[in-house]
């Protein structure tokens, strides 16, 4: 017999049952497009753009007036003018737009679009109908310029239910209208240059690429010596390798006999000295090279190979350049190569926080940082997003911390951010196992990686401070809280957060990052690669997060700057927790330099003294900022005080950036509108003076000449005015360099190798070779002449021996992993050659098509007049083209993969003024007449 409460709680699954098909269907007929109208209005003295979302009914029955509520992230504040920060909301809870219905913010990048049904019935939201277009129109701070500044999984939610709209869950973003027009893709008109797409004229380069005969031997890194003499040999199987019968070369055997034929299960014998067809195996910690460096050599009488390096990791790298040497055959030069890096930390920066990447992910990265001699890999593996970590004992860092889906109260998971699925799938979600960061840490100490574990411990750590207050709320324990619960939050960070910062006047902090470094430590001690450098991040924290709160307002701190007193005391409590872990310390230039700060004493060339810190803990300082005139010394001023300085200036070698402006391409553009290769293999980064090239559009300064001078600064620092001995002091604590990726906008394996690569090669070559044009770069001696010039031509040599070695070799080795780089489209341009008249024959104007590839892997296609693809030339006579455009792409050597089909017009370009002024949105400036005189 069915009682009362079982008919109610029939009715309760029946009415849930219901709500999850409507929103299921919802989800397929309720469509979104995402268009940006304008860039760069200025509104209130705020840089904003305008942008709609239309809601469309794409279905047979209408769309309800109520009951369903629309997430979204979106990374810029929408009507800014309207939201107080204070409170983290929009004056009145929610702000009405056209469509009529009410935004609110939730927290962070997430946003909510409800049917608007309030007091004021003109603005109440009417059933959608079908085929019915609603237009949301708004301003958002700062620009959108590319359609990956929206995020993919809109979703629909009611109290019980979500479901992502089927037109927005593909990475690919294709619910976001192409940003295909000036207003559109600059962020501001006519200042945005470096923000329109290159025309085929522009990408015209003209470069004479080296053979691949020529390029065949040529080994990425380039080494510092190579030796070249006459003969040959030919590895087949039936050579073997010889280890001295040392067990500890085993695994650098077997490595070896992983590679392709003739390398694959190569037999492991030990041989008589001189004995030929052997590939030797040796350590010999007494060569010059240092612990890094190697000797390679390659004889024909006896036929052998020689690998000796001085360690391990030595050994390791000298493999590399033989198996460089096999990528393009089994038939070797008779050849010497000494060998040893320019910097002893070459690193990249992968933040796995925001987005997760799993293990195989790491693994294959590992992989190819092996290939190219870069030994550091800097996990970020928490951050405001995401905690990827296990830590026994603590289950909410992982099971809260690691997983985002829609919890607004979080719960269960962190509330969905940066467009992760609701239901907690995805890149949103995930972390490393004890055993998956155990393998990691084996699979890169074998391959001579040193794992840099980061947790960020100042501003944006909310995944960890959520996690925590979960953890002491189960426990009843609050000895490592994170953050002062019993104030009120009044700060909003850039990040759109008003609980994000950690709290340093809390003795809890230490103990809990105490219990993470000890964790660490255990987990490297087991894979048998200790922990060297803890990583805490350091990006400065909101004023009000610190100075509101109880515990730093009972320290009683008098100071002209509370804030900053508070920062040094952190920094310096910090560094004695490494020194008593046996760790050294490392973060971000800003947060160990007296800025921002009300103190006269202060600035942004005032790092902290490095005597407050012990002396037995190592201080690795990572300088980010090159964007004005002054951040760009930082990095000399962080070495002058005895810190070790790490370069990472972010507008080279932040390689999350996209490669050229090109608003469908995946990628970020927060430090500069653009990376190519050219600008990386153009940084020089032991020359503290000349590496001055800022996004052009984002750069004030009072100075006129730094931007037309090769990159190159007047300033003191650039003449070393005390001698040599400073000299020394400051490029001995110059250990290295190192890639930044944050992948905000990452959200698959593709698109990540799609970013690093080719570009991390040029990044490698930088950091482990020193070229000879880098030199040619200085500063003026005499302040009335002009700055020297470099040798371009040799650098643009270096570049086209570089391009070259990377389309005839490094993009087969790279596709033996599975990474498909990518294709930029052919430069074009038409060349007009005038003919007199001759033997009778009138004058002539003939018409030169020349294209050109990025790369020599690449081959250009034009579209015929049959609208067939076909191979071009690199030179055609068009004399007698009637067509006024042409249409190019490039294609890579199986024909599988293409580029964007570029556009070339036949006649002359035109200069951008000129292009705006046609399409009219911009008119040049009048001239002002005074009135005549005399």
């Amino acid at each position: 017999m069915l009682t009362l409460r079982g008919l109610v709680l029939l009715c309760i699954l029946f009415a849930a049952s219901v709500s999850a098909l409507d929103l299921d269907k919802l989800s397929k007929t309720l469509k979104v497009r995402y268009d940006v109208v304008r860039n760069g209005i200025l509104m209130y003295g705020t840089v904003s753009y305008y942008a709609n979302i239309t809601l469309e009914n794409a279905g047979t029955e209408s769309i309800p007036r109520d009951g369903w509520a629309l997430f979204f992230c979106h990374d810029t504040l929408i009507q800014p003018v309207y939201f107080n920060a204070s409170t983290n909301q929009y004056t009145g809870g929610g702000l009405i737009l056209s469509g009529n219905v009410t935004l609110s913010h939730i927290k962070g990048c997430m946003f909510k679009f409800e049917p608007y049904n309030g007091e004021n019935y003109l603005y109440h939201f009417l059933p959608l109908q079908p085929g019915e277009r609603r237009n949301i129109s708004f301003l958002a701070s700062n620009w959108a310029v590319s359609k990956f500044d929206m995020f993919p999984n809109f979703y629909l939610a009611n109290e019980t239910h979500t479901a992502i709209l089927q037109n927005t869950k593909d990475n690919d973003l294709s619910y976001v209208s192409p940003l295909d027009d000036f207003p559109k893709f600059m962020r501001n008109i006519p200042n945005d240059a470096e923000g329109v797409p290159l025309t085929p004229w522009e990408r015209y380069n003209g470069y004479n690429f080296s053979s691949k005969e020529e390029v065949k031997h040529k080994v990425l890194p380039t080494p510092l010596m190579t030796e070249t003499k006459p003969g040959s040999i030919t590895i087949d199987n039936t050579w073997t390798i010889d280890t001295n019968g040392r067990p500890i070369l085993q695994g650098m055997a077997d490595y070896i006999r992983s590679k392709k034929s003739p390398l694959t299960n190569m037999k492991v014998v030990n041989k008589k000295d001189n004995s030929p067809n052997v590939i030797q195996l040796s350590l010999n910690p007494g060569q010059k090279q240092g612990p890094e460096g190697y000797a390679l050599q390659i004889t024909v009488k006896p036929a052998r190979v020689l690998i000796v390096g001085g360690t391990l990791g030595g050994l390791h790298n000298g493999i590399q350049t033989f198996l460089s040497l096999m990528a393009t055959g089994s038939t070797l030069p008779v050849m010497r190569v000494v060998d040893r890096p320019r910097f002893e930390y070459r690193g990249i920066q992968l933040d796995v926080a925001r987005n997760f990447f799993n293990k195989s992910t790491v693994l294959k990265l590992l992989e190819i940082m092996a290939m190219y001699k870069l030994n550091k890999l800097q996990l970020n593996m928490a951050d405001e997003e995401g905690w990827r970590i296990e830590v026994p004992g603590i289950p909410e860092l992982t099971d809260i911390g690691g997983r985002r889906c829609h919890d607004i109260n979080e719960t269960k998971c962190l509330f969905s951010q940066l467009g992760s699925d609701p239901s907690g799938n995805g890149t949103g979600s995930g972390y490393y196992t004890q055993k998956d960061y155990i393998d990691i840490l084996r699979a890169a100490k074998f391959r001579n990686i040193e794992i840099i574990p980061s947790i960020n411990m100042a501003n944006r750590a909310r995944a960890a401070i959520v996690a925590m207050n979960a953890y002491s709320k189960r426990t009843k324990n609050y000895d490592m809280a994170l953050m002062d619960v019993t104030n009120a939050p009044l700060y909003l960070s850039d990040s759109l957060y008003s609980d994000n910062a950690i709290n340093p006047c809390m003795p809890s902090t230490y103990r809990f990052l105490d219990r993470i470094i000890k964790t660490l430590k255990a987990y490297h001690k087991d894979a048998g690669h200790p922990l060297k450098l803890f990583n805490v991040g350091g990006d400065d924290s909101p004023r009000a997060a610190w100075l509101n709160s109880t515990y730093c307002v009972d320290l009683g701190i008098v100071d002209p700057d509370p804030w900053m007193r508070i920062k040094v005391n952190y920094t310096t409590n910090l560094a004695n927790l490494a020194r008593a872990n046996g760790v050294n310390l490392g973060a971000y230039e800003e947060f160990f330099v007296a800025f921002p700060t009300l103190d006269p004493l202060g600035g942004p060339l005032t790092p902290f003294s490095r005597s407050r810190f012990p002396k037995e803990v190592e201080i690795f300082v990572t300088t980010r900022n090159t964007q004005t005139d002054t951040l760009l010394k930082r990095a000399f001023v962080f070495a002058n005080n005895s810190y070790n300085v790490i370069l990472s200036p972010s507008n080279f070698m932040a390689l999350d950036h996209v490669s050229e402006p090109d608003s469908s391409l995946p990628g970020d553009y927060w430090a500069t509108r653009y990376i190519n290769i050219s600008k990386i293999h153009g940084y020089a980064p032991d020359n503290f003076c000349c590496n001055f090239r800022p996004d052009k559009f984002n750069y004030v300064s009072t100075r006129t000449d730094e931007m037309e001078n090769y990159g190159c600064l007047d300033d003191i620092y650039c003449d070393f005015p005390i001698g040599k001995t400073l000299v020394d002091r400051i490029y001995s604590n110059l250990k290295g360099m190192q890639t930044q990726v944050w992948t905000t906008k990452i959200r698959s394996e593709e698109h990540l190798f799609q970013l690093l690569m080719p570009r991390l090669i040029a990044f490698a070559e930088r950091a482990w070779h020193k070229a000879p044009w880098e030199s040619t770069y200085k500063p003026r001696i005499n302040l009335r002449r002009g700055f020297p010039r470099p040798d371009l031509k040799a650098q643009e040599k270096d570049l086209v021996e570089l391009l070259s070695a990377i389309g005839h070799k490094e993009f087969d080795r790279l596709a033996d992993h599975g990474i498909q780089p990518f294709i930029p489209p052919p430069g074009a341009r038409i060349l007009t050659i005038n003919e007199p008249a001759k033997n009778g024959q009138p004058a002539k104007v003939r018409k030169i098509l020349q294209t050109d590839r990025s790369y020599p892997a690449f081959t250009q296609q034009v579209i015929s007049t049959q609208n067939k693809w076909q191979d071009i030339k690199p030179a055609t006579d068009i004399s007698s083209l009637k067509m006024t455009e042409l249409k190019f792409r490039a294609r890579n050597n199986d024909t599988t993969k293409f580029s964007k089909v570029t556009t070339l017009q036949v006649e002359e370009p035109k200069s951008l003024q000129q292009r705006l002024f046609d399409a009219g949105y911009w008119t040049p400036p009048q001239q002002v007449r005074g009135p005549r005189t005399g």
